[in-house]
């Protein structure tokens, strides 16, 4: 039975633990509160931008309001995509495994790559509603591997406020590869189109957190994940602005079920690593 003294010390460390989990909550609100004083948050809710990934136009999300920081990010349970509606898009894949492609598809991706980069819309996009397809510009870029679908990423929004939408290019066999719950994607226009122009369907895809959909976008094609090491001499705000980063990157990855170990390897290294940085700074 332990005695009365080593009850006492072990009381004592919980209280301990307590007050400094506590103190850097307190800190971080704090933090967070400092940063969105500096932002002016205008309410221009469809302020068009272009993304540096894809050159794409975008819808300027607003800026995020909250930010919550568990302790862990919990990895998901992995499930394997479905090779079969694969081998329907791409007859010469059926059966061959999903992490043989995977595995491979990195090395050959730089012609997607410079093709995503080189992705121009022939005519502006409306603001009121999304097209069901778009069509691109053909160069020598697009045309080396030309996309095959634009998705048009959201997420939720208070009642009564517009949606922003950010769109982006993808090649479907890299999503496909990748994401177990990716939304069902209709063939594949560009196979018929002209010279001069390529037509890809829009898909409507809603995310978690589509203002960090952009580091999950680049990960599938490069498998490079160096841009979620916290930063050298971060100070709170900057650490706070990066925990965002990751949390949003492992939402986004749950909510399309990615099946890579190595990316929720990276992203709970990092997280821990964040969080000490923050512990660090209090």
């Amino acid at each position: 039975m332990p005695s009365s003294a080593s009850a006492a010390s072990a009381s004592a460390r919980r209280t301990h633990s307590r007050r400094q989990s506590t103190c850097l909550a307190s800190k971080l609100e704090c933090a967070l509160r400092a940063q969105l004083r500096a932002q002016k948050q205008p309410r221009i809710p469809l302020a068009t931008t272009y993304d540096a990934y894809s050159n794409v136009a975008l819808v300027a999300a607003p800026p995020t309001t909250r930010l919550a920081l568990p302790c862990t990010l919990q990895r998901p349970a992995l499930r394997e995509v479905d090779m079969a509606s694969l081998a329907d898009a791409y007859p010469t894949l059926a059966g061959v495994p999903a992490q043989y492609i995977r595995d491979r598809l990195p090395g050959s991706c730089a012609t997607m790559r410079a093709a995503l980069a080189a992705v121009r819309p022939i005519s502006s996009l409306p603001k009121s509603s999304l097209p069901k397809e778009v069509q691109i510009f053909i160069n020598a870029a697009v045309a080396a591997a030309c996309p095959t679908h634009m998705l048009a990423v959201y997420g939720d929004v208070p009642f009564g406020q517009k949606r922003p939408v950010s769109l982006f290019p993808i090649h479907d066999l890299v999503f496909r590869t990748h994401c177990a719950a990716l939304p069902a994607l209709p063939p594949s226009l560009s196979a018929g189109s002209s010279s001069a122009h390529a037509t890809l369907p829009v898909i409507s895809l809603r995310l978690p957190s589509p203002e960090t959909f952009a580091l999950l976008h680049a990960y599938l094609y490069t498998h490079n994940l160096a841009v979620l090491a916290p930063p050298c001499d971060g100070d709170l705000l900057q650490l706070v602005a990066h925990a965002h980063k990751i949390h949003g990157l492992w939402r986004n990855a749950c909510a399309l079920g990615v099946v890579d170990e190595r990316l929720y390897d990276a992203v709970e290294e990092a997280w821990a690593r964040t969080l000490g940085a923050m512990e660090a700074c209090s």
